[in-house]
Parts: C-alpha cells; sequence; structure tokens
C-alpha cells in the first residue's frame, strides 16, 4: 500500500468527518495513584499544596509538612504543632507553614529543612493565634489569614494588621489581596489599609475570587457563583444544593476545580457547566476533598479526608470501569443513536441519563445480555450484538434474540435485505422479514468458526480463522458461491498460519500476521509484505487496526498501542510514547480499537474500556530534572551514614570512607515509570544502563578530584538535565607536598647515613669475627685440656687399677704363703721330718719378709697418686717405713684386715698402728685419718 494512497484515502474521508456533528461527551475517570498515610507515613488529612521551583511537592499535614520527590515521602515535623493548614512557597524559595498555634519557615540546609518558628516574635508582640489557614507574599512581605486577623512578616518584624472586623477569608487576585470581614463585605489592602468593595455586604462566605476579561467572580461556600462589577454584583449560577464547597482552584485552561465536603471533586468549563463529577469510588478515593493542586505538569493534587489522590488530567486518557458501571473486560464499543454501548465477557451496558451528582453508575447492564459479548454490529441504522449465547438485534434498551448459536459478527452485503453473520460453525445468511432478521441458511462449504469476515467489494468476501489462516470466497451478486473457497495460509506467504486476521483500512485489504502486515496479490495468489507498515511498524504482530478516516491509523501491537499520523508532504510517522501510561490496561484477549469520532477512541482494556481524545494536547518534551536528594557517608566498616549538604561545595572523604548519593526526579507525569543513568567522572567515561534504582553508593575510591553526574528518563523517553555533585577524596599525607619533602629529607639522611653505617657495620662485623675467633680458641684450648685431662684421667685409672692389681695379688699371696706356713707347721708337729720342715718354713718366712713386692707397690702408687710416698717421706714428723706403709694403705681405703696381712700383723695391731699414726701426726679426736690422708694427696 503506497503512502500517497493512504493520503488520498485519508483525505477522502476526512472531508466526510468534518461533517459530522460531535455531540458525544465521554465521561470517564482520570488515571489516578492514591497515596494514603501509610504511604507518606503521617496523618490521614492534608490542608494545602505547594511546588518549589525545582519541583519537588509540599504537602501540609496534620503531622507536618510533606514533602514528595517523584520516588518518595519524607516528613519535617513542626515543634508544638499538632496540625499544619497551609504552605507556601515564596519567590526565594523559603517554604513557609502555619498550624495550630504556630508559624513559621524551613531553612533548607542542604541535607533536610530545619524549621524556624515565628513563635516568639509573636510573643513579643503580643499577638494571639490559634489556626494559620493561608499563607500570601504580597510587596515583598509574609502574610498569614489567621482565623481572624491577618499578620504580616517581614525583615522589620512581625506584626497584625488593624482590621475593621472579624476575618473569614482573604484571597490573591491579580496582584490585589482581598480580605472578607464577617458582615462588613470585601475589603483591598493597599499600603496597610483597609479598602472597602462596595455592594459585597450581602455576600456569604466566599471561598474563591477569580478575575475574568470582564468581571471579578465570587464562589461562595455554598455553591453561588457571582459576578463582580464596579457597578454591582450579579448572580451567575448556583452550582448545587446541600453542598459545602472547601476549595476551588482555577486550572490553567480555564476550567474550575472545585473539591466539596461530601460530593467530592468537580471539574467545571469556564461558563461554570460541570464536565466531570469524581466522588468515592467514582474517580477518587474518597467523598471528602480538604484542597486541590495543580502542579507544573497541569494534573491535580486532591488532598481526602484519608490520604492523597493525584489524578493525571493532562493526559488524553480516562478510565470507563467497574467504578462507572462496567464490570469486566472490554470486547467492543459502538456509538448509535447518541448512545454509547459497551460490551464485555459480563453482557452489554448502556449509558444512563443521570443527574451528574449521582451516585448511581453511569453505565447499566441491559437484561438479557449477561454474559460473553464479541462484537456490537451496525448494519445502517440497525444495531446488533454478537454474543456467546447467539445473535440479537438492540432495541434502544430490549434485544430481540434472532439466532441461537454462539454469533462473531454481521457485515452488510450489497443485496438490501441480506447480511451475512459469522458464527462458531460457519458464515450464515440473514434476510429481513417482518421487520426483524432470521437466518435462512449456510454458506456451503465452509464450517469453521468465522469470527472475522471482510468484504473486500460486493463480491469477494474475506473469513479469517484464528489459527488456520484466511479464505477467500468469490460471490455473485445474489452473494451465492461462485467458484470454491481457497483457503491461504504460511504456504502462500504468511510466516505462520496463526494469528492472521483480515481488514479492511480505508477501503484497502490489508492482512496482519504473526510477523507483520502483509498484501494479496490476486494475479500470484501469494502475499508478500506491506512495505509502508514494514517500515513503520516492523515485524511485530499487529493485533488490531483501525483509522479514524481522517490523518490517523490506531493500533494494538505486542509492544503496545501506536499512531500512525500523517505528516507534511504525505509522509508519515509513529507515535508510542504517549500511550505508554495505558499499555498496562489494555486487554490481552480479542483486542479491539473502537473509533466514534476523531476525538473519541475507545480501546479495550483488562477492566472496561480505555477513553482517548486526540484533541487534548499533551505535551511530552517538557523539560524536567534530576535532583540530588542527599549525600551520605560513614566509615566502610559502619553501617552508619552521616548526611552532607548537597549544597556543599567541597566535600572531603578519605579514602576508607564510603559515600552514598541518592537522587530522584520530580516527573509526576509517570514518576512510576522513572529510570536513572550515572557516572563518575574522570572514573566512569560511558553512562551506567538505565536503571530505576535511586541511589549509588562508592567504596574505597582513589584519591582525587570526583563528580558525580546523574540524569533521568522519563515515560516518553526524554532525558532530564543532568544533575551533578562534586566531592574530593582526600589525598594521603603521604601522597603530599609535605610527604614528598620528608620523603626527599629521609633519602639525603640515608645518603649520608649510609657510608657511616657501613663503616660502622664493618668495625662491628670485625668486632664480632675477632670475638668469635677467640671464641672459637678458647673453645678449642678448653678442648685440648680436656682431652688432655680425660687422658690423663684414664691412665691414672689405669695405673690404679694396676695398683689395686698388684696390692690385691700380694694380699692373696701373703693369705696363700701364710696358708702353707701354718700347714707345714700342723705338719711339723704331728712329727714330720723336722729338718727339713724347718728348712721350709725359714724359705717361707723369707719369702714373707722380703720387701721386693713393696718396691713395685710403691712405684705404681707414687704413679697414681703424685709422689704421694715422697710427701710422707717429706713432712716435718718423721714416719717410720712401717708407718708410712700404714698410709698408704689407708689411703687406699683398704680393711684393717687386708693391711693386716700386707703388714703380717693382727688386726689389733692395725688398730694399734692406726692409733699411733693419727697420734704422730697430732690429728684432733673429730678429724678422721682416711680423711686427713686423702686431702694431704691433694696438697
Amino acid at each position: 500500500m503506497s503512502s500517497k494512497y493512504i493520503y488520498t484515502v485519508l483525505m477522502f474521508v476526512a472531508l466526510n468527518a468534518l461533517a459530522q456533528t460531535n455531540s458525544l461527551q465521554l465521561r470517564g475517570i482520570p488515571l489516578r495513584t492514591h497515596f494514603d498515610s501509610e504511604d507518606y507515613r503521617a496523618g490521614m488529612q492534608s490542608w494545602d499544596f505547594s511546588q518549589s521551583e525545582d519541583g519537588l511537592l509540599y504537602v501540609a499535614n496534620n503531622s507536618g509538612l510533606l514533602e514528595f520527590d517523584g520516588n518518595r515521602w519524607k516528613k519535617y515535623d513542626i515543634p508544638d504543632a499538632t496540625k499544619i493548614r497551609t504552605v507556601m512557597i515564596d519567590s526565594k524559595g523559603v517554604v513557609y507553614v502555619g498550624g495550630q498555634n504556630q508559624i513559621g519557615f524551613f531553612i533548607n540546609t542542604g541535607s533536610g529543612f530545619q524549621f524556624k518558628t515565628l513563635r516568639d516574635e509573636l510573643d513579643s508582640a503580643g499577638i494571639n493565634i490559634s489556626e494559620i489557614w493561608k499563607i500570601f507574599e504580597y510587596e515583598g512581605k509574609i502574610y498569614f489569614n489567621a482565623e481572624d486577623k491577618l499578620i504580616t512578616y517581614s525583615t522589620d518584624g512581625i506584626e497584625e494588621i488593624n482590621s475593621p472586623g472579624f476575618l473569614i477569608n482573604s484571597f490573591m487576585v491579580d496582584e490585589r489581596l482581598i480580605c472578607q470581614f464577617y458582615g462588613l463585605g470585601l475589603f483591598e489592602l493597599q499600603n496597610g489599609k483597609y479598602l472597602p468593595l462596595p455592594n459585597t455586604e450581602s455576600l456569604a462566605r466566599l471561598v474563591a475570587i477569580y478575575k475574568n476579561d470582564q468581571a471579578y467572580i465570587f464562589i461562595s461556600e455554598f455553591g453561588d457563583v457571582y459576578e463582580y462589577y464596579s457597578s454591582g454584583i450579579d448572580l451567575k449560577t448556583n452550582l448545587l444544593d446541600s453542598v459545602t464547597i472547601n476549595d476551588v482552584l482555577k486550572l490553567k485552561n480555564g476550567d474550575y476545580a472545585i473539591g466539596t465536603q461530601n460530593k467530592g471533586l468537580l471539574i467545571l468549563d469556564s461558563e461554570f457547566s460541570i464536565k466531570l463529577h469524581l466522588t468515592k469510588n467514582k474517580g477518587i478515593t474518597d467523598r471528602t476533598v480538604k484542597a486541590v493542586y495543580q502542579d507544573n505538569f497541569n494534573n491535580l493534587w486532591v488532598a481526602l479526608n484519608n490520604g492523597i489522590d493525584y489524578l493525571k488530567i493532562s493526559l488524553p486518557f480516562n478510565l470507563i470501569n467497574e467504578e462507572l458501571g462496567i464490570e469486566g473486560t472490554g470486547y467492543d464499543a459502538r456509538y448509535f443513536d447518541e448512545s454509547i454501548y459497551l460490551g464485555t465477557n459480563n453482557g452489554l451496558f448502556l449509558q444512563k441519563d443521570i443527574n451528574v451528582f449521582s451516585d448511581e453508575n453511569t453505565f447499566e447492564l441491559m437484561p438479557g445480555s449477561e454474559g460473553q459479548v464479541y462484537k456490537i454490529s451496525q448494519i445502517d441504522n440497525e444495531l446488533f450484538l454478537n454474543h456467546h449465547k447467539g445473535a440479537f438485534m438492540i432495541g434502544g434498551k430490549s434485544l430481540e434474540k434472532i439466532h441461537d448459536i454462539g454469533s462473531w459478527t454481521f457485515e452488510k452485503t450489497s443485496q438490501p435485505n441480506l447480511i451475512l453473520g459469522g458464527d462458531y460453525k460457519g458464515i450464515k445468511y440473514f434476510e429481513k422479514k417482518n421487520d426483524t432478521w432470521v437466518p435462512t441458511g449456510d454458506v456451503l462449504g465452509l464450517t469453521e468458526s468465522s469470527r472475522i469476515l471482510v468484504f473486500e467489494n460486493d463480491t469477494i468476501l474475506w473469513m479469517s480463522h484464528g489459527y488456520r489462516g484466511v479464505y477467500r470466497l468469490e460471490l455473485d451478486k445474489n452473494m451465492q458461491l461462485k467458484d470454491e473457497i481457497k483457503h491461504f495460509n504460511k504456504r502462500h506467504g504468511f510466516p505462520s498460519n496463526i494469528l492472521i486476521s483480515a481488514y479492511k483500512l480505508d477501503g484497502k485489504m490489508i492482512f496482519t500476521s504473526e510477523q507483520g502486515i502483509y498484501n494479496f496479490n490476486p494475479k500470484s495468489l501469494e502475499f508478500s509484505k506491506n512495505t509502508f507498515f514494514e517500515e513503520l511498524l516492523g515485524d511485530e504482530h499487529v493485533s488490531n487496526i483501525k483509522s479514524n478516516g481522517h490523518n490517523s491509523i490506531y493500533y494494538i501491537q505486542d509492544a503496545g498501542f501506536g499512531v500512525i499520523k500523517e505528516e507534511k508532504y504525505g509522509k508519515f510517522s509513529k507515535e508510542t510514547s504517549l500511550f505508554k501510561h495505558i499499555n498496562k490496561y489494555i486487554s490481552d484477549d480479542l483486542q479491539n480499537i473502537s473509533v466514534f469520532d476523531q476525538n473519541n477512541i475507545l480501546i479495550t482494556a483488562k477492566d472496561g474500556f480505555i477513553h482517548f481524545d486526540p484533541s487534548k494536547k499533551h505535551d511530552i518534551k517538557k523539560d524536567f530534572s534530576t535532583v540530588i536528594r542527599s549525600v551520605k557517608a560513614s566509615k566502610i566498616e559502619d553501617s552508619t551514614f552521616v548526611n552532607i549538604p548537597v549544597n556543599t561545595k567541597e566535600l572531603v572523604i578519605d579514602k576508607n570512607q564510603s559515600i552514598k548519593i541518592e537522587y530522584a526526579s520530580p516527573y509526576y507525569d509517570g514518576f512510576e515509570d522513572l529510570n536513572y543513568s550515572y557516572r563518575l567522572k574522570p572514573l566512569d567515561e560511558k553512562w551506567s544502563k538505565w536503571s530505576s534504582l535511586n541511589e549509588k553508593s562508592y567504596d574505597h575510591l582513589p584519591f582525587g578530584d570526583y563528580t558525580f553526574e546523574v540524569k533521568a528518563l522519563n515515560i516518553y523517553g526524554m532525558e532530564s538535565k543532568v544533575s551533578e555533585f562534586s566531592f574530593e577524596v582526600l589525598t594521603p599525607w603521604y601522597a603530599t607536598w609535605t610527604g614528598r619533602i620528608v620523603y626527599i629529607s629521609i633519602l639525603l639522611i640515608i645518603i649520608v647515613m649510609i657510608p657511616i653505617l657501613q663503616r660502622r657495620k664493618y668495625k662491628a662485623e670485625t668486632s664480632i669475627i675477632t670475638e668469635q675467633k677467640k671464641k672459637e680458641l678458647k673453645i678449642k684450648d678448653e678442648q685440648i685440656d680436656k682431652l688432655y685431662s680425660e687422658k690423663l684421667q684414664t691412665e691414672l685409672n689405669l695405673k690404679n687399677d694396676q695398683l689395686t692389681s698388684i696390692t690385691m695379688q700380694l694380699v692373696k699371696n701373703k693369705e696363700f704363703i701364710q696358708s702353707v706356713q701354718d700347714k707345714l707347721s700342723s705338719t711339723l708337729d704331728k712329727g714330720g721330718s723336722a729338718q727339713e720342715l724347718k728348712r721350709i718354713i725359714n724359705s717361707i718366712d723369707q719369702e714373707l719378709s722380703d720387701e721386693d713386692y713393696w718396691d713395685k707397690f710403691a712405684y705404681h702408687f707414687d704413679q697414681v697418686h703424685g709422689n704421694y710416698l715422697e710427701k710422707l717421706s717429706g713432712m716435718d714428723i718423721k714416719l717410720s717405713p712401717r708407718e708410712i706403709k700404714l698410709a698408704a694403705f689407708l689411703r687406699m681405703n683398704m680393711s684393717s684386715k687386708e693391711i693386716a696381712k700386707l703388714l703380717n700383723i693382727t688386726t689389733r695391731g692395725v688398730e694399734l698402728a692406726r692409733y699411733r699414726l693419727r697420734k704422730k701426726l697430732k690429728l684432733e679426736r673429730e678429724q678422721n685419718l682416711v680423711e686427713y690422708l686423702i686431702e694431704l694427696d691433694n696438697t
């Protein structure tokens, strides 16, 4: 399909569309987000709103001042005030608040707000207050509307303005401060004085004053609207009875938003005609509206008796769902005979004609339509219901059943009284008889369920099946088969057999498939890609596509809803960003788009329908910002972070600290779908991947200067301005100039000290070596002495052993000879040869008295005991030879018996000899003779 063809057809249909009247008024409910007290962790009631230059929202709440950045809520407490009634941000960005018995302002420290109370100034000035309800900035001063008076605050101090009476309300209108006093009417404050506005004395308590081109508009708390001229005052209208108005806000488009005590929220046009009424379970969460505020995205913040609603009234979408009486998933919609019919899986619903303030549902279920609705078919001026239970004719608020088999659709034929109906079992002929339609037969040869029927022309009919392909029926002028039915599927060019649907788009047949849109070539009987749609939509599945008959083609694709628009010079482009708001609501079963007219498009939703008004323009390219909300630092080993002011110009941390940066974007037009990207210069060259996380931490950063940059990506794919925060990771002392000087000094000292230390080391090593050599020599000498001593000791022991052996041998010899002598003497006594025996005995006597043995003994004894015998002989005391022998034997520790044998005396003789020796040696009584002789050996 060529773009030229599309352009021509759209322009042709547009001419017809322009001729149609647009009396249709669809009143759905805005997309909304509800915040309850658990979300913002404060009181259930809020009273006022204000927005800072950077987009942050501030809310006066029962529990304090609330701040919302699009991601999280934060609460600031006010001392000695149970409730905050009002909040105002002046031209300098100072946040002023007023509440119960308290007024003051918040100072932004960078890491949060600090409250500065003006309570002391009030006390000093003798001013008593109970409640503060409004705050204005006027002529360089701040005005507080107390319960009964005006109080002004400036650098000059705080003071009460003298009032003509009891103040009941005040208003800032067109740079004029107008006050209403009970029973006195309206006054304008000029130069500190109240000037009365004539003809206003009888007015009831006003809740709003606005100025239009010709007059001032007064709105009372009971709904009376007045027009005030210099010449007088006129009652314009009364909005409603038995209602109390809490707040009125003139919207940027000229409409009025009115919050009531028990009737919810009203949206009125500039002429005070009601456009929309929202109340509990019908667009908002509560029927009591305390305050209304329009933010910089033109959406409404609504303070309820319990919680806060955010209404996205700037969007060209609203919902028609169960809150308006529509039950179930939407399947088809039709605007017919100035009535709206909506079909769901629970039946057919018709819009009711009810009072706009009624709590009744806007739509009601038509009796007999309960169950699955597939389509609402219009044939000329007649309406049909295609239903799971069969086919019905719709007549106003009633249904007439014309067929029992589950019905999908009806299609008009070229025959005036003949239509075709697709049902669960094929295609049927319906003829009109007696003002009703009756089935008259089947299209032979086709028994497949026929959900989609499309006439290409008067005689070519296409039927598409969800998973078997598409069928082409060639009919004659009587709608009878002219040729056999042709079945097309994957074998004929489609990517698969499933998800093939036939559409007649602005007079031209197209076929959607599992992958892209196709055209049919009647000559080759093959299907090929539609290059026009391929270029715009790619190969994703298109589940429904409709034209508005003017310059737009609407479609539902896998990625969501979109529109193809004609631009200049016959070019086309697609738009999908705006519709990201509604994609999550769109149904995924038998999706359908219903085009009522150019400004009313209905899209089937999981819960009812989505209404789209293309005439309602919405700026998706609005600039927005990302705000660094907090900077925190802590020791790496400690999880406790300390807040650091975000306006700090020179933040310095050390390497052992962590830094955590939190950020947000107050882009309330889709704050649920914000993503962020960041980088840390110069550490990161590229930006991070987009993520919904709104904080970043860094640990163990190398020392140096850093700049953290962050930006946001909104729901439309637009990027915010970059926000940045700079900080420094402290250079360790050893990397500073001081450290370098220390290094150089140490290096010079080392250079000087190295030779000195080397000489000292040489001397020390030489000394150590010398001492070591001395020790080694000493050890060797000791080893030599030890070896020599051991050798001498060994020799001494050997000689001692020899001496002992000789001595013992002498003893034995003596004993033996003595025994022989005794025996011989005995023999002689018994009569032996006397002469011979005597000779033997004499010989033995000579042997016993022979001193030769002593010489041998003396030699060995002196060898062992170091000339001991010479020592005895050389003593001053002269010892006899026998005494010397006795001393020698005693030195050897010999017993008296052994000594007796050696000296050839008796044991008694030995004892006497010992006694004489002691006496001769002049030993004391207690002295031991043997010990003395041993000690003598050591001298």
